[in-house]
């Protein structure tokens, strides 16, 4: 079937370009095509070329064409189509909130939630009715696990999407919904000073850890007043700057090794400094993490105090 679409179709646009109903099968079932939702297609070797985000909005928009048109867009739609980072919460259904007072209904690729829907807490993106960002957050914090939650709400912030404001009057206006005791909680872990998600997961688990929290996002200087580099985590009572390592998306991929970071790093050991660094694999294995972190914390109890300064490195609201 050579139907040269670049994006999803329907039947009736393949129907109106003059192709059958036995063409559309014969190319699903030689895997040319694949089925998004019934009635609506993509061609495999464009749907390969898609990354899970692009995937999700595609089968969103089949959806919402078969919904009512007072359904929005929410949860963890909403954070798609808002272009939030979703990591660890499923894609695999589309979430629409209707102003009604049912519970939800579920099927296998649509999730339909029944809740007040006042006008101030829905907006529109690229021409799709979806709740606005803090409505969204405060959804998300109810319905999922509090780390893919607070890091969302990280990068929201982070990203000038969301005030903490903004967020607690959501919050409010959630008081009565299930889930608000979690999203009170996620929300009240949240930080605009975690430059990636892999820094908003390591702060999350040294909150675990019996330590004192650390500053984020500091500014660190020698004798000189001379600007040596960005500390992620540092303790400052115990002469420890903590690291986390990782670039591309979320801050999952290895972080390229480059002359230099390593004088920077070397810069921050010569002031008194014990650095630990860790990475995204580092993170999955809470034991080893633990544990190395634990060692930095022992061979710093020998040091003298750091020389230099440091101060938080960005001015944030």
């Amino acid at each position: 079937m050579d139907f040269d679409q670049p994006g999803m179709f329907s039947r009736n646009d393949a129907l109106n370009a003059g192709y059958t109903d036995e063409d559309l099968k014969r190319a699903r079932s030689h895997g040319e095509l694949h089925t998004v939702r019934r009635g609506y297609f993509i061609r495999t070797e464009v749907l390969i070329t898609l990354d899970p985000h692009a995937r999700h909005l595609i089968l969103a928009e089949a959806t919402f064409s078969e919904s009512s048109s007072k359904a929005v867009f929410s949860h963890v739609s909403a954070a798609v189509i808002h272009r939030m980072q979703t990591w660890q919460i499923p894609l695999d259904k589309v979430t629409l909130t209707i102003d009604r007072t049912y519970a939800s209904k579920r099927g296998r690729q649509r999730v339909l939630h029944g809740s007040p829907l006042p006008e101030e807490d829905f907006t529109e993106v690229d021409g799709l009715p979806v709740t606005t960002v803090p409505r969204t957050i405060a959804d998300l914090c109810r319905t999922t696990p509090l780390v893919p939650s607070v890091c969302l709400g990280d990068q929201a912030i982070r990203a000038g999407m969301v005030t903490m404001e903004e967020l607690h009057i959501a919050l409010d206006a959630a008081r009565n919904r299930t889930g608000i005791a979690k999203a009170r909680q996620a929300v009240a872990l949240m930080s605009d000073r975690s430059a990636s998600v892999g820094e908003s997961r390591s702060r999350m688990q040294l909150d675990t850890l019996p330590l004192p929290p650390p500053l984020l996002d500091q500014g660190v200087y020698d004798d000189g007043g001379a600007r040596v580099g960005r500390a992620g985590f540092l303790y400052p009572d115990h002469g420890v700057i903590g690291e986390y390592e990782g670039s591309g998306l979320y801050g999952a991929d290895p972080m390229p090794s480059d002359i230099a970071s390593k004088r920077r790093r070397n810069r921050l050991e010569d002031l008194g400094w014990v650095v630990v660094r860790w990475t995204w694999q580092d993170l999955a294995t809470p034991e080893a993490f633990t544990n190395r972190v634990a060692r930095a914390f022992v061979h710093a109890a020998a040091n003298k105090v750091p020389r230099g300064s440091f101060i938080a490195d960005r001015a944030r609201g």
